[in-house]
């Protein structure tokens, strides 16, 4: 099966852009089924209104299953939560004991569908976003890997032009890079990682408004004046692909960094110094409530054990399900793939380098993560929800306006059955997904 993108040209060999101005790629036959369906917009007017409900669904709450649960939206904002067969007698949409739940919102995710935001079309970027949404996701933040700032600039103006064409929220940037640690490199370019430099300060605080995240080294020279200044202007700072000490993470707290980059990969842990064992970022993480994690949660980057002992230190509030993917996410097993300069391709269910040396990101979808979450690690659905919804809107300080299904908020909801295949997605009230 495949589904069209107007526009795109990725994947095609012998074609130039100015040839072929649509392309087919694969997708498995559940995202395909999804996301060729008719658009079926359950919603009306009042008094020239938009209104729309949704009844008969085992609504997620914060902290709950409300069966038998409707939800009113009107004009894209939820306006009223009920349960029980007193329900609104205008159009509805019968849910037929589906759960609903607030829509996903993923931190950290590079692209998709064979697409990567940081060398994407506006396009393509906006190809990519849509994808995600066959998983749920209803905001994201586009991730670029280790670069040099001018290629950043030209991400930013992508993602500027991608916004009237994505069906996905696409929120501010998440760059990852360049200030890393070459010996933490994973899957990214050793090469164009250095320590920040207050010429490269200036550059974040002049591009305040299209960066949520930045990942960070701490232990790099410079990188607590980063930190500083770059936290103190709203930007979320985060320490990964790092060889910090626990002391060193300390301090980077102590300057404004809130969260870690994908909880146990390319980070330190604890080491003897002297007659004693030191924590590193991992222990430190782990330790410390006041320190978010970000967690692939896909079975294969973090495994289960280490993901249970994870949950059991940090818990659902502070825990962010991430998927970290890549182009290669929704692409066949074999497809290659670049992460900026570096080869890579699909492997069995996971991205790796193309030399088989180290993985290389995801190939997941949210709803893949809140499945594993549930039927492998054991979380509560609604605890698995809240990981993948309200505790990432509350890192970037958004909880107000999704994260959760509340009177007030933004209706971006997410129809899923028992086994956790997609059935709809709403952003903004609006049906994008689903029949």
């Amino acid at each position: 099966m495949s589904v069209r993108f107007p526009g795109v040209t990725r994947g095609l060999s012998g074609a130039s852009p100015h040839q072929i101005r649509v392309a087919t790629l694969p997708l498995t036959d559940e995202q395909a089924l999804i996301a060729t369906r008719p658009l079926r917009r359950t919603r009306l007017r009042t008094s020239g209104i938009l209104v729309a409900y949704i009844h008969n669904a085992r609504v997620i709450l914060e902290d709950q299953e409300l069966r038998e649960g409707w939800v009113r939206f009107d004009s894209g904002t939820i306006t009223g939560i009920g349960q029980g067969n007193s329900i609104p007698t205008e159009e509805s949409l019968d849910a037929r004991n589906l759960y609903l739940a607030p829509g996903f919102v993923d931190l950290h995710v590079h692209g998709g569908h064979g697409f990567d935001f940081l060398d994407a079309t506006a396009e393509e970027f906006a190809a990519a976003a849509t994808f995600h949404l066959s998983g749920g996701t209803t905001s994201l933040c586009p991730t670029a890997a280790t670069a040099t700032y001018e290629r950043f600039e030209t991400v930013i103006s992508r993602w500027q032009q991608a916004q009237p064409l994505s069906r996905c929220r696409l929120l501010p940037l998440h760059l990852e890079g360049p200030h890393l640690a070459p010996g933490k490199a994973g899957a990214q370019d050793p090469s164009l990682m250095r320590a920040p430099a207050k010429a490269d300060i200036e550059w974040i605080l002049a591009h305040v408004s299209a960066i949520s995240q930045i990942t960070v080294a701490p232990e790099l020279p410079g990188a607590l004046d980063f930190i500083a200044a770059a936290s103190a202007a709203g930007i979320r700072m985060s320490a990964g692909h790092t060889e910090a000490s626990g002391e060193e993470m300390q301090q980077a707290v102590d300057a404004g960094l809130t969260k870690v980059t994908h909880l146990f990969n390319a980070m330190s842990s604890a080491t003897k110094k002297g007659l004693f064992r030191q924590p590193g970022v991992l222990e430190y993480a782990l330790a410390e409530d006041g320190v978010f994690c970000e967690l692939v949660a896909d079975g294969f980057h973090v495994l289960p054990t280490l993901t249970r002992m994870a949950y059991n230190a940090k818990g659902p509030d502070s825990i962010m399900l991430i998927t970290d993917s890549l182009s290669g996410a929704g692409m066949p097993r074999g497809y290659e793939f670049r992460l900026g300069r570096l080869a890579c391709k699909v492997g069995d269910g996971f991205g790796m380098l193309a030399d088989g040396s180290a993985l290389a990101g995801s190939v997941a979808r949210t709803i893949d993560l809140v499945r594993h979450m549930t039927q492998t690690v054991g979380v509560t659905l609604p605890e698995a929800v809240r990981m993948a919804s309200l505790t990432p809107a509350r890192v970037l300080g958004r909880e107000k306006m999704f994260g959760s299904i509340a009177q007030g908020k933004t209706a971006d909801l997410v129809l899923f059955d028992d086994e956790l295949r997609i059935h709809g997605v709403w952003v903004g009230g609006e049906r994008v997904l689903g029949g």
